[in-house]
C-alpha cells in the first residue's frame, strides 16, 4: 500500500481503521500534508475535504452523530485547531467520539517565532477525554513509541463514556514525500466495561421505587434507542409515573408521555404545584431544554433524585442528587419494570391531563394569531414530511420546536451539548451527507445562520439538504429574554445586521426561496419540500414583526388563563 513515508504517520492511519475509524475529515494545509496523504490512500477509511477548521469539525460531529462511530478530524499547525474548539466542546457535551489529529511543528521551534506556531500541547485539555502527543522524531526515533501512545488514544476513544481525544502531533520537513507500506503496527484491543447493577443499587432502586408514591422520569437529549423504548413501555402502564420528554429525546412514539413541557408547565397553577412535584425523579439523556422545568425541580426539590447513564462528570442539575446508577437507561427500566408497586396513585394521569387542557388552549390560541414567529413554526412544523430528519437550531428556534407536538416518523437533533449558534448547519450537513435517503431540513435562525454560512463551502451538501432560515431581524431570543428590552444597549442583543441572503446562495450556488407572509409560506414550503435540485435549497422565512415577543407572551397568559 502506497502511504506517507513517514512511518509513525502510515502506522496512525492503519491503527485509526483498526480501532473502527472509517471516516476523517480533512482541511488543507502544509504540516499536515503526512496526514492527507496516509489517510486519504488508506483503502478503509473516507475521506472528507472541509477548508475551514470550524466547519469541518462541526461537519465531523454531525458524520458521528448520525453514523453513531467515532469520526476523526485532522489540521495544520498554529491557529488552525483553536478552531476546532468550538465544536469539540460540543462533542464533550454530548459524549460523541470525535479523534482530533493537529499536525504541530517540531518541538524545538515553539516559542521561537516560527510561523503558524503556537503551544499545542494540551490545547484541548478542558473538552476532551485526554490529550496525547506523539514522539518528535527530531528527538526520538522508535515507531514502537508512538504506536503505543496512538493506541492507547484510540482505546480510550472507543471506551464508555464516549467523547473527544486529542493527538498531538509534532513533525519534521520533508512532509510530502510517499512510499510503499512494509511494516504493520501492534494492534493493541479495547476493553470494553461491563456496566451493570450492583445488588446494593438493586435494594436501592427496590425500596425507592415501592415506595415513592409520585415518581417522574424526566428524559434529555438521546439518539433514537429501541432497547429504551420497550423498556419503558411497560413503565408507562403504570399510573403513578410521569414522563417528560423533549423532542430530542426522540421518544415522540408514545401517548401517555409530555412532550411539551413548558407548555404543559404554563396551566398547572401555582397552588397545585406541590400535586405535581414528584417523591422520586429520575433523569436520563443529556441537556434539558426549559428553563422552567428546571426552576420547578429546583424549588420543589424531590425527596429521591437519580441520574441515570454513563456520563462523563458528575452533574447535580436540579440540586438534590441522592445516587448514580452507572448503567445504560434500558437496562435501568429492565430492572424497574420488575419491581413491584406499593401504593399506586394517579399521578401520571394528572400530568397528562394538564397536557391535554395545554394542546387545546395552545390549538386555540393559534388559530387566533397573524403573522409572527409563532405562526411561521406552526406551519413549517405542519409541513415537514414524514420520515425525515429535523435539525433544530440554537436559541429561539429550537424553544419553538419544543411548543408544537412532535411527529412519531420524524427524527430531532441539535446541538445542546453547549447550546451554541456556531455550528448548526456544518453539523447537519455532515449529518445529512451519510443520511442520503431521508430528507433533512435544517430550521436556523438568521444570525446562527449567517455565523455559520460556511457550512454552504462544501462539496457534499446533495438535494436531500434543505435549509429554512428564520429571519425576524437578528437575535429575536433577546426580544423573549427577560431585561434584554429595557437597557439602552438593547441593539447590542438584538444585533440587527444589513446581509442579502438570496446573493449568499448565489456565492455557493444554493437554491432560494422566500416567505414574508401566511400564505406565501404555504405555497413556498411546499416548493422547498418537493423541488427537484442537483444541491440544497433555502427558505427564507421574513417576520420582521417588533410584536414577536409580545406574542409569546400573550400565548403564555392565554394558556395560564382560566
Amino acid at each position: 500500500m502506497i502511504t506517507t513515508n513517514i512511518t509513525h504517520i502510515a502506522h496512525l492511519a492503519e491503527l485509526c481503521f483498526q480501532h473502527g475509524i472509517k471516516n476523517i475529515v480533512l482541511s488543507p494545509g502544509s504540516r499536515n500534508a503526512p496526514l492527507i496523504i496516509a489517510f486519504d490512500e488508506h483503502p478503509g477509511i473516507k475521506t472528507w475535504l472541509i477548508h475551514e477548521e470550524r466547519c469541518a469539525a462541526f461537519f465531523a460531529l454531525g458524520l458521528a452523530d448520525a453514523l453513531n462511530e467515532p469520526v476523526a478530524i485532522a489540521c495544520t499547525s498554529g491557529s488552525a485547531p483553536l478552531n476546532y474548539s468550538p465544536a469539540i466542546s460540543e462533542a464533550y457535551y454530548r459524549r460523541i467520539p470525535l479523534l482530533i489529529l493537529t499536525a504541530d511543528r517540531p518541538l524545538a521551534l515553539i516559542d521561537q517565532g516560527d510561523g503558524q506556531t503556537i503551544r499545542q500541547k494540551n490545547v484541548f485539555q478542558n473538552f476532551v477525554k485526554s490529550s496525547f502527543e506523539l514522539p518528535d522524531f527530531t528527538l526520538e526515533t522508535k515507531t514502537e513509541n508512538s504506536d503505543k501512545r496512538v493506541n492507547d488514544a484510540l482505546v480510550l476513544l472507543n471506551e464508555i463514556p464516549s467523547a473527544p481525544v486529542h493527538i498531538n502531533i509534532p513533525l519534521s520537513e520533508p512532509l510530502y514525500g510517499v512510499s510503499e507500506l512494509t511494516t504493520k503496527p501492534e494492534f493493541k484491543l479495547s476493553q470494553k466495561k461491563n456496566f451493570s447493577l450492583t445488588s446494593a443499587e438493586k435494594e436501592t432502586i427496590k425500596n425507592g421505587w415501592s415506595n415513592s408514591k409520585k415518581k417522574l422520569i424526566l428524559i434529555g437529549q438521546l439518539s433514537p434507542d429501541p432497547k429504551l423504548e420497550i423498556a419503558l413501555s411497560t413503565i408507562l402502564t403504570q399510573p403513578d409515573v410521569a414522563v417528560l420528554v423533549e423532542n430530542t429525546s426522540n421518544l415522540q412514539q408514545f401517548q401517555k408521555i409530555v412532550h411539551c413541557i413548558d407548555r404543559t408547565l404554563a396551566v398547572i397553577k401555582e397552588d397545585e404545584l406541590e400535586q405535581f412535584a414528584p417523591d422520586l425523579l429520575i433523569t436520563i439523556g443529556g441537556a434539558i431544554i426549559s428553563k422552567k422545568i428546571k426552576a420547578f425541580f429546583r424549588t420543589k426539590k424531590p425527596s429521591i433524585n437519580w441520574r441515570v447513564g454513563n456520563y462523563l462528570f458528575e452533574e447535580d442539575t436540579y440540586q438534590s442528587l441522592t445516587h448514580s446508577f452507572e448503567v445504560s437507561a434500558a437496562d435501568f427500566f429492565d430492572f424497574v419494570a420488575s419491581v413491584p408497586v406499593i401504593a399506586e396513585t394517579n399521578f401520571g394521569d394528572k400530568w397528562k391531563q394538564r397536557d391535554f387542557i395545554a394542546q387545546e388552549k395552545h390549538q386555540v390560541f393559534l388559530e387566533k394569531t397573524s403573522w409572527c414567529d409563532l405562526k411561521a413554526f406552526e406551519i413549517i412544523l405542519d409541513s415537514i414530511p414524514a420520515n425525515s430528519v429535523l435539525h433544530m437550531g440554537n436559541s429561539s428556534v429550537v424553544r419553538y420546536c419544543q411548543l408544537f407536538n412532535p411527529e412519531k416518523s420524524i427524527r430531532y437533533y441539535s446541538n445542546r451539548g453547549v447550546s451554541g449558534i456556531d455550528g448548526s448547519t456544518s453539523t447537519a450537513a455532515g449529518f445529512s451527507a451519510v443520511v442520503q435517503d431521508k430528507m433533512n431540513l435544517l430550521i436556523t435562525g438568521d444570525v446562527s445562520f449567517l455565523y455559520d454560512s460556511n457550512a454552504l463551502w462544501n462539496n457534499y451538501l446533495k438535494s436531500n439538504f434543505r435549509i429554512i432560515v428564520i429571519n425576524n431581524g437578528g437575535g429575536g431570543i433577546f426580544q423573549i429574554l427577560e431585561g434584554s428590552n429595557s437597557v439602552k444597549q438593547k441593539d447590542y442583543f438584538f444585533s440587527p445586521y444589513k446581509a442579502d441572503l438570496a446573493h449568499l446562495c448565489k456565492t455557493f450556488d444554493v437554491h432560494y426561496l422566500s416567505a414574508d407572509n401566511e400564505l406565501a409560506l404555504e405555497k413556498e414550503i411546499k416548493t422547498l419540500l418537493t423541488v427537484e435540485s442537483n444541491g440544497p435549497v433555502l427558505l427564507e422565512v421574513k417576520t420582521f414583526s417588533q410584536s414577536n415577543a409580545e406574542v409569546l407572551k400573550a400565548y403564555f397568559n392565554a394558556l395560564r388563563a382560566e
